[in-house]
C-alpha cells in the first residue's frame, strides 16, 4: 500500500472515532440544554399550581397559554413514601387538542397540605422526539464525516503528494541506480530534515558500495592477471613431461587429468579477467558491428567442432542487427551464445539462429524443462547437465549487453531454450 493511501486510511479511521465520540457528546449536550429550558418552565408552572392549590385559589384551565398541561390528584401516604417527591421524565402523553399521543417532558411533584393529605401534580409539555433527533444528528454527522473524509483525501493528494516529492525522487534515483555504472548525481531539493538525512545516508552508502566494488574488481583483475603466467608455466611443464616419454602409462594419465583441470582453470581465469575489463569500461564502441557477419564467421567452426552430435542447424536472416560496440566483444557475445547452444543441445537435436535489425536469437533443444530464468546469467551458475562448464559464458554475454545498453533474455518456448539479444531502443 502506498504511504499516502496508508496515511489517508489511518486519518479516516481516527476521524471516524473522533467524530463518533464528538457526535455522542454533542447529542447529549443538546438534549441536556433542551431539558434544562423545558424543566425550568415546568417547574415554574408546577410551583404556581401548588401555591394556588394550597391557597385555595382557582387553578388554571387546560390547556394553558404556555402550552403546559397538568393534572392534579390526591395520592396515598404509601404512594408518597415509595416515590421521589420531584421527578423529571420523558414519556408519551395524550394531547387532547390533537387527540393523539406525543413525546413529552414531565415533572411530578408530591406535596402535602396542612391537613396531612398528599397530592401529586404532574405538569407536562410536548417536546421534540428524541429518537428523531438522534437519527437526525447521526445523519448529519455521517454527512459531515463523509465531507471531511473527502476533504482529507483531496488535501492528502495535494499536500502530501507535494511533501512526498523528495521521497519519490529518492526512490526514483534508487530504481535507476546501478552498481559499477556511471549514475547521475542525486538532486534532492528539500527543507525536510528527515528527507535530507535520508538522501545523505543513501549517498554515503552508495559511495561505500562503489568503493568496495571497485576494490573487488581491482582485486579480481589483478589476481587473474597475476595468475596467467604461473598457469602458463605449469601447463608448459606438464606438456614437457608428456613429451619426455619417460612416464609410465598411469603417470601420463594423471598428468593428462591435471592438464584438463589446468586448462579449465585457465579458461575461468581468462573469463574473469574479461569480465573485469568489461565492467571496468575498458572497451569502447568502435563503430557499427554486423552480428550477421559474426555468426557467419563462427557458425561453421562450431558445426565442425560439434559435428559428432549430429545437430541440425537452421539460420534465418530478416535484415542485419548492427549495434555500435567493440568488434572483439561482438565476436565474444556471438561465440558464447553459439557455444552455449551447441554445448547444451541434445544429440541429434536442433539449433536455430535468427537475426533481425532489432534482435538476434539463438535457440537450441535440450532438457525438457525450462532453466532457472532468475539465475541463468549469474556467475558460476551451472545447469544440471553440464557441471564442468565455467559458468561464466552467459554472465559475459549479460555484461556485454549491459555495457552497450542492449538487453538479453531467456525463455523456454516450443521445447527450445531461447536466448534473445535486443538492440538498444
Amino acid at each position: 500500500m502506498k504511504l499516502i493511501n496508508l496515511l489517508t486510511l489511518r486519518l479516516s479511521i481516527i476521524g471516524a472515532l473522533v467524530f463518533a465520540f464528538w457526535a455522542t457528546l454533542f447529542f447529549f449536550a443538546i438534549i441536556d440544554e433542551i431539558n434544562d429550558e423545558v424543566d425550568d418552565s415546568l417547574e415554574d408552572h408546577a410551583e404556581m399550581i401548588i401555591r394556588r392549590s394550597l391557597a385555595g385559589e382557582a387553578l388554571p384551565s387546560e390547556p394553558s397559554a404556555s402550552n403546559n398541561q397538568y393534572y392534579l390528584h390526591e395520592v396515598s401516604a404509601s404512594y408518597a413514601a415509595r416515590h421521589s417527591h420531584i421527578r423529571y421524565e420523558d414519556s408519551e402523553v395524550y394531547i387532547k387538542a390533537k387527540n393523539e399521543f406525543e413525546p413529552a417532558r414531565t415533572i411530578s411533584y408530591i406535596y402535602n397540605d396542612d391537613r396531612g393529605r398528599f397530592f401529586e401534580v404532574v405538569v407536562f409539555t410536548p417536546t421534540i422526539d428524541k429518537a428523531d433527533l438522534k437519527a437526525a444528528v447521526a445523519y448529519w454527522m455521517a454527512a459531515l464525516y463523509a465531507a471531511i473524509v473527502a476533504c482529507i483525501v483531496a488535501v492528502n493528494r495535494r499536500t502530501l503528494s507535494r511533501a512526498m516529492r523528495p521521497l519519490q525522487a529518492i526512490l526514483g534515483w534508487l530504481d535507476a541506480y546501478r552498481l559499477g555504472e556511471r549514475n547521475r548525481v542525486m538532486a534532492l531539493a528539500t527543507n525536510v530534515t528527515e528527507f535530507s538525512r535520508l538522501g545523505q545516508a543513501i549517498s554515503r552508502m552508495t559511495k561505500r558500495n562503489e568503493s568496495l566494488y571497485e576494490e573487488q574488481k581491482r582485486f579480481v583483475a589483478n589476481a587473474s592477471h597475476e595468475m596467467q603466467t604461473p598457469l602458463a608455466v605449469i601447463q608448459s611443464r606438464l606438456e614437457m613431461l608428456l613429451d619426455d616419454g619417460q612416464l609410465t602409462e598411469q603417470q601420463m594419465g594423471e598428468v593428462v587429468k591435471a592438464l584438463h583441470t589446468l586448462k579449465a582453470l585457465t579458461r575461468t581465469n581468462r573469463s574473469l579477467l574479461l569480465l573485469c575489463k568489461i565492467e571496468g569500461g575498458q572497451f569502447k564502441a568502435a563503430g557499427r558491428v554486423s552480428m550477421g557477419e559474426a555468426v557467419g564467421r563462427l557458425l561453421p567452426d562450431m558445426e565442425m567442432v560439434y559435428a559428432h552430435k549430429g545437430l541440425a542447424v537452421e539460420t534465418r536472416t530478416d535484415g542485419d542487427m548492427r549495434p555500435e560496440m567493440d568488434e572483439s566483444l561482438a565476436t565474444t557475445l556471438v561465440a558464447n551464445l553459439l557455444k552455449n547452444a551447441f554445448t547444451h543441445a541434445n544429440r541429434g537435436g536442433r539449433i536455430a539462429v535468427s537475426i533481425t535489425p532489432q534482435a538476434m536469437t539463438v535457440a537450441n533443444t535440450g532438457q525438457d524443462t525450462p532453466l532457472d530464468g532468475q539465475r541463468i546469467f549469474e556467475r558460476f551458475y551451472h545447469s544440471t547437465d553440464k557441471p564442468a562448464s565455467t559458468g561464466l559464458g552467459l554472465s559475459i554475454v549479460e555484461a556485454i549487453c549491459r555495457l552497450y545498453g542492449m538487453a538479453v533474455a531467456y525463455r523456454f518456448e516450443d521445447g527450445m531454450h531461447v536466448f534473445e539479444v535486443k538492440a538498444r531502443t
